[in-house]
């Protein structure tokens, strides 16, 4: 287990320092995440995942489901993922299926609530200082 955790880490460390990289300076400039938000203003499928299972981890069921629905499938999928990829050292062929039906579990769930109940309360938001916008004011205020 401890020798594919490792193996892993080393395969995706440029991801992971990029990854670090691009947090840190994004929260600096947008105090914000999500590149779908940072440049559209409008929230993506995944917007409050990380804040929802937090709290579903800390027992706070209801808070995590009103930040994102999808959260305790996603939860399901990646302990099944662990278990398979660390735990047992296999991989289901089927893993791309039942990532795909989470996946669009999940992007449903977003057209519902944005068709429903956008904006709203976080996520489902418009964060006004998005790229577009700014682009925008910046060509209103040449012509």
């Amino acid at each position: 287990m401890r020798e594919r955790l490792l193996k892993d880490i080393k395969a995706f460390y440029p991801a992971i320092i990029a990854f670090a990289v691009y947090n840190i300076v994004v929260r600096k400039i947008f105090h914000a995440y999500c590149p779908f938000l940072i440049v559209t203003g409008f929230p993506c499928a995944g917007c409050g995942m990380t804040r929802a299972v937090f709290y579903i981890f800390t027992g706070q069921i209801k808070r995590g489901m009103d930040l994102n629905p999808a959260a305790p499938m996603w939860i399901l999928f990646l302990i099944w993922f662990f278990v398979n990829r660390y735990l047992r050292g296999c991989m289901p062929k089927y893993i791309k299926t039942v990532l795909a039906v989470v996946v669009l579990v999940t992007f449903g769930i977003y057209l519902y609530r944005m068709i429903n109940f956008f904006p709203g309360s976080p996520p489902l938001v418009f964060y006004r200082n998005n790229m577009i916008s700014r682009l925008l004011r910046r060509m209103k205020g040449y012509v």
